[in-house]
């Protein structure tokens, strides 16, 4: 079993190292890079290493051609072009932080299109308009189903705006609706709001919503199996989020989430925990949940991001 994980783990770095380097073919690496102290830029070498810090100069010479000096937490370091894989702003290195698991966060999509399987059942895709607005839409395909049976949701996040820190904190909110249909006569409609407060290493989610327009109870029909869903129309819900770098690695995040659907009721609660391994290309997520009737369920989602 564990040298099944490992060969599962290095296939996916692998599949995550092809995207990158196709990504970058045919176009320089430092075409569009200046020195600036203001910004911060995270360096993927071919060596596998990863170096974080300020561009402090632009260096070339007839043996090695065109580089920087980066500015790092242990000194400055000389890179050359032929020895980076990939180098990109800090705050668009990471290109998942619109979202935790679930739940969506405050920050917007941007120009981080997006398409994704969840669960290996429900195909979906986001998308950005500026830093403003954020599109999510899904459905299931779940084999033997009728269509009039399957589960589809639709997400429309709006980011009011960001309060910057310094370079590397910020607090961003947002509001938006997410309406869902599990089965065609089943309508589930939520408002809410969110703040993500993005440290170092981390961003920390809270999320208030609330289920309006919709009936108290609905029959859930799967094949020729039936479940009944009690939930009632007014209520408040909370969800809490957790998406933090592990120190060592750039591209591995422990995420984690918290939810409950009606704050009057304890037992309506669910949790989530798991991993990302993620690049500017590819994510993948897995991990499980925990719920309170008690049950534990596995989760897993893939998500592409093959745009600019």
């Amino acid at each position: 079993m564990t040298r099944f994980y490992l060969k599962t783990i290095f296939a996916i770095k692998f599949f995550l190292l092809l995207q990158t380097t196709t990504a970058f073919c045919g176009e320089g690496i430092l075409d569009n890079i200046q020195p600036d102290r203001s910004k911060v830029y995270i360096v993927r070498l071919i060596s596998g290493d990863i170096l974080s810090g300020y561009i402090v100069e632009m260096v070339s010479n007839s043996d090695n051609g065109e580089g920087i000096k980066l500015s790092t937490e242990i000194g400055t370091a000389t890179i050359f072009e032929d020895q980076i894989l990939e180098i990109r702003e800090l705050k668009e290195h990471y290109r998942h932080n619109h979202r935790i698991f679930l739940l969506p966060t405050a920050n917007p999509i941007e120009n981080n299109h997006f398409i994704g399987n969840f669960e290996l059942l429900m195909f979906y895709a986001g998308a950005g308009i500026s830093d403003i607005v954020s599109i999510t839409a899904g459905r299931t395909f779940i084999p033997n189903i009728r269509s009039d049976q399957q589960i589809t949701v639709g997400d429309l996040k709006i980011t009011i705006g960001t309060v910057e820190f310094n370079t590397k904190e910020r607090l961003t909110s947002a509001f938006g609706a997410n309406l869902g249909f599990v089965n065609h006569d089943n309508r589930l409609l939520h408002f809410y709001l969110s703040n993500t407060l993005t440290l170092n290493r981390s961003a920390v989610t809270a999320v208030v919503f609330y289920k309006a327009g919709s009936n108290d109870y609905n029959r859930v029909n799967i094949g020729n199996n039936f479940l009944d869903l009690w939930y009632p129309d007014g209520s408040f819900g909370i969800g809490l989020g957790l998406d933090t770098r592990f120190t060592q690695s750039h591209d591995l995040h422990f995420i984690g989430e918290l939810w409950n659907s009606d704050v009057t009721k304890p037992t309506n609660t669910a949790v989530m925990m798991g991993l990302r391994l993620c690049s500017t290309k590819f994510s993948a997520d897995f991990g499980l949940s925990f719920f309170t009737q008690p049950f534990v369920a596995p989760f897993c989602s893939f998500v592409w991001t093959p745009f600019n």
